[in-house]
C-alpha cells in the first residue's frame, strides 16, 4: 500500500480525568481508527490473552484475575515474564509515568499468536492535559497498559482490599479488551464499557457487558 495513503495510528486513554477547570470544552475520548486492510490479521480462535506484569505485581493478584478474564472472553490467559520497572517513562516534573511510553514497550513484545497483550503496572500514569489515566490501549496492535496505582482501595482489611483491587482490575481489563475488540464507550453506567473517571464509577459498573454491548461484541467477534 502506498505509504502516503496510510492513516496515522492514534492511541487513546480509556479512563482519564478531565481537568476540572474546563470540562465541557474537551471532546469525548475517540475510538482508535479501524485497522487498515491487511495491516494485522485477526487472532486465531485458540489465541491466548497475555498478561504482562511490569515491575513488581503481587502474584496473588495475577492469579486472582486470570480466571474471570478468561471466562469473560472464552480464552486462555497466560502470564508473561515480568518486564522491569518502566524508569524510561518517568516524568520528574509530574512525578508520574507516561502511559504511551509503557504501552509502546508492551506492543514491542506482543506476538502475532497472542489474542492481545495487556500490561499491568503499579505506577501512576499520565498523558498530557489530564491529571492521570487508569489505562491506555491501541486497537491496531491489540495492546493495552493498565495501572494499579489508583485502583487500590484505601480502607478495609487485607483480604477485603485484595478482593476490591482484583474486581476493579478485572473490570478495567475487560473494558480494555472490549475497546481492542471494537466496542465503544457505553452510556450505561452499569455496563463494563462505561468510561470510568473515578474508582467509584468502576465499582458501580462492575464487570458485565450490557445487552447492547454483548450483541455488538458478538458481531465484532464473528
Amino acid at each position: 500500500m502506498n505509504e502516503k495513503m496510510r492513516l496515522p495510528r492514534r492511541r487513546f486513554d480509556s479512563a482519564s480525568l478531565i481537568p476540572a477547570e474546563d470540562p465541557t470544552d474537551l471532546p469525548l475520548d475517540p475510538l482508535p481508527p479501524e485497522p487498515l486492510p491487511g495491516e494485522m490479521h485477526g487472532p486465531a480462535a485458540d489465541a491466548a490473552i497475555v498478561i504482562v506484569p511490569i515491575g513488581q505485581i503481587d502474584e496473588r493478584v495475577l492469579k486472582s484475575i486470570s480466571v474471570p478474564v478468561a471466562t469473560s472472553f472464552g480464552r486462555h490467559v497466560i502470564l508473561a515474564k515480568p518486564l522491569p520497572v518502566p524508569k524510561y517513562a518517568f516524568n520528574p516534573t509530574r512525578a508520574q509515568y507516561h502511559s504511551a511510553a509503557i504501552l509502546k514497550r508492551v506492543e514491542s513484545m506482543r506476538d502475532e499468536a497472542w489474542e492481545s497483550a495487556i500490561g499491568l503496572v503499579d505506577v501512576d500514569m499520565f498523558v498530557p492535559e489530564v491529571p492521570f489515566v487508569f489505562s491506555e490501549a491501541d486497537r491496531s496492535t491489540r495492546s493495552a497498559v493498565i495501572s494499579l496505582a489508583r485502583l487500590r482501595p484505601e480502607i478495609g482489611g487485607t483480604d477485603a482490599r485484595h478482593d476490591s483491587l482484583c474486581r476493579r482490575l478485572v473490570s478495567e481489563i475487560i473494558h480494555q479488551m472490549g475497546l481492542i475488540r471494537g466496542l465503544a464507550h457505553c452510556p450505561n453506567n452499569r455496563c463494563v464499557m462505561f468510561l470510568s473517571s473515578t474508582v467509584q464509577d468502576t465499582d458501580k459498573k462492575g464487570t458485565q457487558f450490557c445487552a447492547n454491548c454483548r450483541k455488538r461484541l458478538a458481531s465484532e467477534s464473528a
